[in-house]
């Protein structure tokens, strides 16, 4: 049956590797170390530590003017000890650009290839390809940089992409889009480890920024909310499911349960019933995309299996209260 993921127990603090690369954005894995560091000091013992670390161990520069970065290891000597690798963004504005990377970075990939099996991954942003090169996310959900889609699919159709989602846990891989997808990720980690109150403490002294404001009516369909290892594995499978398609018998036979123990289930859990739930995960989808840009509702409906535009635009106003283009003039990103 499923069951709850509890907080991690007091135990050995978790071990977290900087990796630091030429052409990479270090500016989130130091926000990362402060973020760490706040949550070290305000749970009275050290939940995590981190390590600096480049693939050799040698120094790297820090970007056009800046000072060289210093490592305190190589990444082929620290691997044993890591509980997880977090990769930092890139610098790439466009197809050329991620090719031309992803070559220069082959050292990176071979040692991320390398990884021992316990080593989970984290990446954010332009950096999640690297994850994709070593071959890490074959057959994985993941997420990254929106502008990068097609270009993702593209080169690496291996990948079960889920662009509308900020953060994706895929097993032992994590990733979010963005270039602040450090935030996102490192809060969903630490609400793992940290009491609620805690972690709001932490985030306040630090002034970080809030997440981008989304529906109320989506809050029950955010990954980052659900805790249950099961809810989020019928989360991604619905993501890839076309609309039409989602029904709880469906569903039930994915997880390998009755529809009845599942409508169980995910009522206890979400406080909606099965079938709304898993049209709310679409409609999510839906609604990111709706935020994202210009795109006609016709492409959306057949992109993500609605069985016509006319049943998107009814069922989204039923969830929403909004029209699709009342949502996206509402709650567009940058608006």
């Amino acid at each position: 049956m499923p069951s709850s993921i509890r907080r991690t127990a007091a135990g050995p603090p978790f071990t977290l590797g900087l990796l630091l690369f030429e052409g990479c954005m270090p500016a989130g894995l130091f926000a990362v170390a402060d973020l760490l560091r706040a949550a070290n000091l305000r749970a009275g013992r050290e939940l995590m530590r981190w390590r600096w670390l480049t693939v050799d161990g040698r120094p790297v520069n820090g970007g056009e003017g800046g000072p060289a970065l210093t490592p305190a290891g190589a990444l082929v000597d620290s691997a044993d000890e890591l509980d997880a690798l977090l990769l930092p963004g890139l610098w790439v504005s466009s197809l050329e650009g991620l090719q031309q990377t992803l070559q220069a970075r082959r050292a990176e990939i071979a040692a991320l290839r390398a990884l021992p099996a316990h080593c989970a991954l984290w990446s954010y942003c332009a950096g999640v390809p690297l994850l994709a090169a070593s071959g890490r996310l074959q057959g994985r959900a993941a997420t990254a940089t929106w502008w990068l889609a097609p270009q993702l699919q593209a080169l690496f159709p291996q990948v079960a992409w889920q662009f509308d989602e900020a953060l994706v846990d895929s097993d032992s891989t994590v990733t979010a889009a963005g270039a602040n997808g450090y935030l996102a990720l490192m809060l969903d980690q630490l609400a793992r480890r940290m009491e609620i109150e805690s972690l709001r403490e932490v985030q306040e002294v630090l002034m970080l920024p809030q997440p981008r404001q989304r529906h109320p009516a989506f809050a029950a369909v955010s990954l980052m909310a659900l805790r249950e290892p099961w809810l989020r594995e019928l989360l991604l499978w619905a993501q890839r499911t076309p609309a039409v398609a989602l029904t709880v018998p469906a569903a039930a036979a994915a997880l390998k349960l009755s529809p009845r123990t599942l409508s169980r289930h995910v009522q206890a859990a979400t406080g909606l019933p099965a079938a709304s739930w898993l049209r709310r995960v679409k409609l999510r989808q839906v609604a990111e995309r709706l935020s994202r840009g210009p795109e006609p509702l016709k492409r959306l409906a057949e992109d993500l299996g609605f069985s016509t535009e006319a049943a998107l635009h009814r069922m989204f106003k039923q969830t929403t209260g909004l029209t699709p283009q009342g949502y996206r003039a509402q709650y567009r990103q940058g608006g």
